[in-house]
């Protein structure tokens, strides 16, 4: 018996609308890592742009963007574990075997884009947290849910210590704290390399300074993502987006608490941030950290729930019906994003890396996403997947 993946008829379109959303709010984000060193902007404390648009338009993307749509596009990932579960075993396979595989192929995606292209992947974490994600596959709802909570607090004790403890190191010994001069240092570094810099030079410099600092960081982004993972494959549990009239009650409820939560925490978030209200220094840090990972959680969850409530309205459902082929095309479009940035910014490319301002940073993105809506759409009509999304599905299938 031959087995097919996903037809377009069983496509849920909320899902795909969702998910065309987080790309959008993801290259938003990744844009600021696209256009200059922010990973070391951050920890050195260094800024390339000043004044009132540009810091407008930081603080824009911290509220609304930061931490948000990661958040939603791994709790998709969660949810389509589910969806991927139920229609195998529906046909008698094997969801182990054919799951693995499925990651194996993004494994090695994962692999290639963080080491060779762009040190800002998700794919790999993706990858290894969806190999733990089989393990819950038999799970009973509420064994998943004392799991995420367990998991969740723990990856909150690690932001809370990991940061409590640099911050407290940076204080105590000041300009004798070697890795904020090496951070500081290494911004100038990063503009030269990236802004003329060939392939060669700036794989090296990825090599040898982006990734050693990246890869420790899984101690806490694994767990993060398996933890979003697992509430993805608790909601596709509880059958709430896959009937979702018969759960608007429970949907509204969620839409109503993590507005007002959301709200809540951002405001506390934004107030430690300016300094408006003064902690003692070797908590300010840890507390925005801690801050920052709850409350994009929580405001993913308002998201989420809100495009779910619009899209039962005809009228915004087919407002919002254009993300759906950005969705549907997601692995691809993800990728797509990286190579027309670094054909942007980088030496090999135009070399504008650390030449555009983040209000520039924003247009540019939403050219970039209004592009891929355009293409989504022309493929779709035309193909039942995306370019990678038809090979991962030939990986994942083949010889069954």
């Amino acid at each position: 018996m031959r087995v097919h993946p996903t037809q377009q008829e069983e496509r849920i379109i909320t899902l795909d609308v969702i998910r065309g959303f987080a790309l959008l709010g993801i290259l938003l984000v990744n844009m600021q890592f696209f256009v200059a060193p922010k990973l070391f902007l951050m920890l050195s404390g260094v800024t390339l742009f000043e004044g009132a648009i540009s810091n407008t338009a930081d603080w824009l993307i911290t509220i609304f963007a930061t931490g948000k749509f990661f958040t939603t596009f791994s709790f998709l990932f969660g949810l389509g574990f589910f969806l991927f579960m139920e229609r195998v075993s529906a046909k008698g396979l094997s969801v182990g075997r054919l799951y693995s595989r499925r990651l194996s192929f993004l494994l090695m995606l994962g692999l290639i884009h963080i080491f060779i292209f762009w040190s800002g992947d998700i794919l790999l974490n993706y990858a290894i947290a969806g190999f733990l994600l089989l393990l819950f596959r038999k799970s009973s709802i509420e064994k998943i849910r004392k799991w995420a909570i367990g998991i969740f607090s723990v990856v909150v004790f690690l932001t809370g210590f990991f940061t409590f403890l640099s911050s407290l190191m940076e204080n105590v010994l000041g300009e004798e704290y070697a890795p904020m001069n090496d951070w500081a240092s290494l911004v100038e570094q990063s503009v030269i390399v990236f802004q003329n810099g060939n392939f060669s030079e700036i794989l090296a410099f990825r090599l040898t300074e982006e990734i050693p600092l990246i890869l420790p960081n899984f101690i806490i982004t694994i767990p993060m993502v398996l933890f979003i993972f697992l509430i993805g494959l608790y909601v596709g549990k509880k059958g709430v987006l896959m009937n979702i009239s018969g759960h608007l009650g429970w949907i509204r409820k969620v839409w109503k608490k993590s507005f007002i939560y959301g709200a809540v925490l951002t405001f506390v978030y934004v107030i430690l941030k300016a300094e408006l209200f003064i902690v003692p220094f070797y908590l300010h840090e840890a507390s925005l950290e801690v801050l920052s990972l709850i409350s994009g959680l929580v405001v993913s969850f308002f998201y989420i729930s809100s495009i779910t409530l619009l899209c039962q309205q005809r009228q915004w459902k087919v407002r919002l019906k254009f993300l759906a082929p950005v969705g549907q095309m997601a692995l691809t479009n993800y990728l797509l994003q990286t190579v027309i940035c670094l054909m942007l910014f980088y030496g090999y490319g135009l070399g504008l890396y650390g030449k555009v301002a983040p209000e520039v940073g924003i247009l540019i993105t939403f050219v970039i996403f209004t592009a891929q809506v355009f293409l989504s759409k022309f493929w779709m009509a035309r193909y039942k997947y995306g370019p990678l999304e038809h090979v991962w599905r030939a990986f994942t299938y083949k010889g069954v």
